[in-house]
């Protein structure tokens, strides 16, 4: 793994107060070969609710269908369904204990019936994959088209169990149908289970979206990323951590422990964490923090573990009051910014104020096109830092049209999964603007 860390700034004045940003950057490495990588764990929980009748229920079965035949002897399925009620479809087990004819034969089988009971279904593929013989995690991924009307219905409930999934190395990703599901209780078990999000409005978006996660899960080549963070006391006390996206976390003493989760071969995902620095006494180079980073790589099937200082130089003031930030952390901190507004953009519209999130999308885009038009490209990391901050502009600005254009439910669940994938810091495939039309 290519792991570098950057400071916005590492100068800060003597005896002052400050707060910096720290950036994490890492990019997973190749993969394996298909044959010879380590098994995949995928257990797929799937809504067959009335809701389901007709075209979502048979894009599903397609989609699972093309699953297990792109899934190798090494892997392993295992396929829940819920209603009122849940049934395992397919006990989890590896690819070449599955009789594969019967296995595409119950897919097929598979009907719809009553009401929805997410709960139910979510426990039971859990309790699945924690069966799953593999060192290298594993995946649920959790697909319905409507809101939980039976069982637990708060979105909290799923939060907090996702996040005890993905401490046991299980991560959680969600995919909504149309756009009568909850996206506010499917969000929550991705975000606590350190997944992702996705939103499928149309069928050729539900096939798309899954497909995608499949070929993500495929290709994993670093798996149970942790970081953990050490602030390291002075005289003055230790430096306040704030992280500034939603991964769960644990809190062991004094050390944070965050679950980033598993990536892709070629990933590339940014991390962002926020010290509050107390005054320091003494000048020249401080450390305030150690950040170790734990993973397996699945090339070699080998525990890896990089350390790092984060280490700041006390300068007397009037040095300080010349420092230069960091362009692109500084970039991305503003990208993160901008999901802050989109949060509070999705709340207006769930309150019924389409016209109050459009001019909210709007100012952020604006704002963003402001501090961007201060950038003079110079070298490539300015012209990567203008790019990074206008390609959230613009995709602010599409948002807006998207609410100008299409009803609220849509609207709101495009939005979120935007905010999902962003304040993770995952690449997805987004959605082509003729869709709107």
């Amino acid at each position: 793994m290519h792991v570098n860390a950057h400071l916005d700034l590492d100068l800060v004045a003597l005896e002052t107060a400050d707060r910096i940003t720290l950036m994490l950057d890492l990019t997973a490495p190749d993969s394996p070969g298909s044959l010879d990588r380590p098994g995949q764990a995928v257990e797929v929980v799937l809504d067959r609710s009335g809701s389901m009748q007709g075209a979502p229920f048979e894009a599903a079965k397609q989609s699972l269908l093309r699953l297990v035949d792109r899934l190798a002897p090494q892997d392993s399925f295992g396929l829940v369904i819920f209603d009122d009620a849940t049934t395992i479809i397919s006990p989890l087990r590896t690819m070449k204990e599955h009789h594969l004819p019967s296995l595409r034969q119950a897919i097929l089988a598979m009907e719809v019936g009553g009401s929805t009971n997410i709960s139910s279904g979510y426990l039971l593929g859990l309790n699945e994959l924690s069966h799953a013989k593999t060192s290298s995690g594993s995946t649920l991924i959790l697909i319905s088209d409507g809101h939980a009307n039976a069982g637990e219905c708060n979105p909290d409930f799923f939060l907090q169990v996702a996040q005890k999934a993905a401490l046991k190395r299980v991560t959680t990703s969600s995919i909504g149908l149309g756009t009568g599901y909850d996206e506010v209780l499917l969000e929550a078990a991705a975000q606590g289970g350190g997944g992702v999000h996705r939103f499928a409005a149309t069928i050729d978006e539900a096939i798309g979206a899954i497909a995608e996660e499949v070929e993500h899960l495929l290709d994993k080549s670093v798996v149970n990323t942790v970081l953990r963070i050490k602030p390291i006391t002075g005289v003055h006390g230790a430096p306040g951590v704030e992280l500034l996206q939603p991964f769960p976390v644990l809190h062991n003493g004094d050390e944070y422990l965050v679950q980033l989760g598993d990536m892709y071969a070629g990933e590339n995902r940014r991390f962002m964490i926020d010290f509050e620095v107390p005054q320091l006494a003494s000048l020249g180079l401080t450390t305030i923090a150690e950040l170790t980073l734990e993973y397996l790589n699945l090339e070699d099937h080998q525990q890896f573990s990089v350390m790092m200082p984060v280490m700041v130089n006390v300068v007397p003031q009037d040095v300080a009051d010349g420092r230069v930030p960091n362009p692109i952390v500084r970039a991305e901190h503003l990208v993160l910014t901008a999901q802050s507004e989109k949060s509070k953009a999705i709340s207006d519209l769930r309150n019924g104020y389409d016209k109050d999130a459009i001019a909210r999308l709007k100012t952020a885009a604006t704002n963003l096109r402001r501090s961007a038009s201060e950038i003079s490209v110079v070298d490539e990391i300015s012209a990567e830092s203008l790019a990074i901050i206008l390609t959230e502009a613009t995709d602010l600005e599409k948002l807006a049209t998207v609410t100008e254009n299409e009803t609220i439910a849509y609207s709101s669940k495009r939005m979120t999964e935007s905010f999902s994938n962003k304040v993770r810091s995952r690449k997805f495939t987004e959605f082509k603007e003729e869709e709107q039309q």
